[in-house]
């Protein structure tokens, strides 16, 4: 099991880029932007139909380009944007990414449970930074599945200048 810091674990270095969503909605071939959450009576008043239940479709939501807005409800839509509200952007878009562009999916998410590594794009930089970084703490059988102790064990003998005697290893420093 990976012991992990979380200060490090979510992958925000930088500053938290808090998910606003915004939205393209359609009713009756009238498109219109509409910041989420909002209620059906806040749609309507949009399209000019104060008072009156008006049911919109979602074309796209501009920070989540490669949603699937197909099926996507009002409710659901609201149910998206609160639970990504106080996640970093990039953790959500490498989750559609990653796992689904299914709005059903992803607003149930824990995000809790996610973590991004900025910058660490191949096995060897997840390695290297979960050695380096995280300090991840291995046993002797886990680190023996990844070393190869010989080409280890020459390496240093060859960089040190060392010997194999009658009685171990000498090296003179």
């Amino acid at each position: 099991m990976l012991e992990e810091d979380d200060s490090e674990n979510k992958g925000l270095e930088g500053e938290n880029k808090k998910m606003d969503l915004m939205a393209l909605v359609i009713y009756k071939g009238v498109a219109r932007r509409v910041l989420l959450p909002i209620s059906s009576e806040e749609i309507a008043e949009r399209f000019g139909y104060e008072g009156q239940e008006i049911e919109v479709t979602f074309d796209s939501i501009e920070e989540l380009p490669d949603l699937d807005c197909e099926r996507l409800t009002l409710d659901l839509a609201n149910e998206l944007a609160e639970n990504v509200e106080d996640v970093d952007e990039d953790l959500v878009l490498s989750f559609i990414e990653s796992e689904s562009s299914d709005p059903k999916y992803l607003a149930s998410v824990e995000f809790d449970d996610c973590s991004l590594y900025s910058d660490v794009a191949t096995d060897r930089e997840l390695g290297e930074y979960l050695v380096e970084e995280v300090g991840v703490e291995l046993s002797k059988e886990k680190l023996l599945q990844y070393i190869d102790y010989e080409k280890f064990g020459r390496d240093v003998r060859l960089e040190e200048g060392g010997s194999f005697v009658d009685k171990g290893y000498f090296v003179s420093r």
